[in-house]
């Protein structure tokens, strides 16, 4: 509302409280823009045309990013009483392909930037990685969300993109750097508050990743930039590999681990799967799926072999073991020809005198 209400008065940049670029807007800044215009004589048609036409100016925006514009407009202009009729609003068109390209990394790729991350970050993407989580919500968890014995991580109603809670896991790789991430946390706050905060104010310890969003992505952004990895859509300035790909990577590699949609797509929180649209796998079910696959998700530890690898690869080891001995058999048996013919030669040549006497009397030769 602040980007639309700007855009209606022809500010090209948001006003803030205070100079810094970061610090809230300037609410009654803003609520007496809004007071102005919802008591302009514009009329529902002058609105829907501000609307489209907004929509329009931010075309370059990505789909799913209008659509939230054009939501939040109409529902802002309905609590003052200002109602669009739904005919007019489905005529202003949205929608479209994403406009962002992104992908998901290769596993070399996560190595090279876990290398050249800090511990509490490389926790954090470790989680994200392993467990299909957002940002927002790696961001949220608290450790009491997380059990530390099983690797098992609750999504709180409030802290889901959806609203809806579910369960997780994260790898047994991702546990350990986790478990040591926890050993430094408390240190890591004291360290910090000595830095960031007054004295009087006492920091939220419950949460895992005590970081704002922009923190956390201003520091993942260095990191890339270090790696060389931090190649940016050239549409949207946006990085390629940016904290929301680390989803994609659950996403794609967990399946080919060899887990059901089903479980990875309960795992994800996606609507319908959660929703009841879906048969839904019990916890016991999920967990299991996970941990059988969990090893594709692993970035330094090597996968083993599954069990149906190993059974085939004993299989032909017993029959090269066989082939061997028989092999080994034959050689045994013309070494002890050879050694009889060596030592009786006499009688060698007689039987074959006597073979070839039969086979003349026979006609045969």
């Amino acid at each position: 509302m602040v980007k639309f209400l700007s855009w209606v008065n022809n500010e090209p940049d948001i006003k803030r409280a205070t100079p810094y670029i970061r610090s809230p807007v300037d609410l009654a800044h803003y609520n007496t823009l809004a007071i102005e215009y919802l008591n302009s004589d514009r009329d529902e048609f002058d609105f829907a045309d501000d609307l489209r036409d907004y929509l329009r100016e931010k075309a370059a925006s990505a789909p799913k990013s209008l659509e939230s514009y054009k939501a939040a407009i109409i529902s802002w202009l309905a609590e003052n009483h200002v109602y669009l009729p739904a005919e007019m609003t489905r005529r202003i068109k949205v929608g479209g392909k994403s406009l962002t390209r992104d992908r998901a990394p290769t596993i070399e790729e996560l190595r090279h930037i876990l290398n050249h991350s800090d511990l509490q970050l490389k926790a954090y993407l470790l989680t994200l990685t392993s467990a299909g989580l957002r940002p927002g919500e790696g961001l949220g968890i608290e450790w009491s969300d997380v059990d530390l014995s099983t690797g098992k991580i609750h999504i709180r109603r409030e802290i889901a993109k959806n609203g809806e809670p579910r369960d997780t896991f994260i790898s047994s790789e991702a546990l350990e750097v986790l478990l040591q991430w926890q050993a430094y946390h408390p240190l890591y706050a004291e360290k910090a508050d000595a830095y960031t905060i007054p004295d009087e104010y006492i920091r939220d310890t419950n949460r895992v990743f005590p970081l704002s969003y922009n923190g956390v992505r201003d520091k993942y952004g260095r990191v890339l930039e270090k790696c060389g990895l931090d190649e940016k859509d050239p549409t949207t300035g946006w990085l390629v590999l940016r904290l929301h790909v680390m989803r994609k990577f659950f996403r794609t590699r967990l399946p080919q681990g060899g887990a059901s949609i089903d479980a990875v797509e309960q795992m994800l929180g996606h609507e319908g799967y959660l929703g009841g649209a879906y048969v839904r796998l019990t916890e016991e079910e999920v967990e299991a799926a996970y941990r059988a696959a969990e090893s594709a998700l692993w970035i330094y530890k090597e996968p083993p072999y599954n069990k149906e690898d190993l059974t085939r690869l004993e299989r032909e080891n017993q029959a090269l073991k066989g082939e061997l001995s028989d092999v080994r058999r034959q050689i045994a048996m013309m070494s002890a020809m050879q050694a009889s013919v060596a030592s009786e030669p006499e009688a060698l040549q007689e039987l074959i005198d006597a073979r070839i006497r039969e086979l003349k009397g026979s006609g045969e030769i």
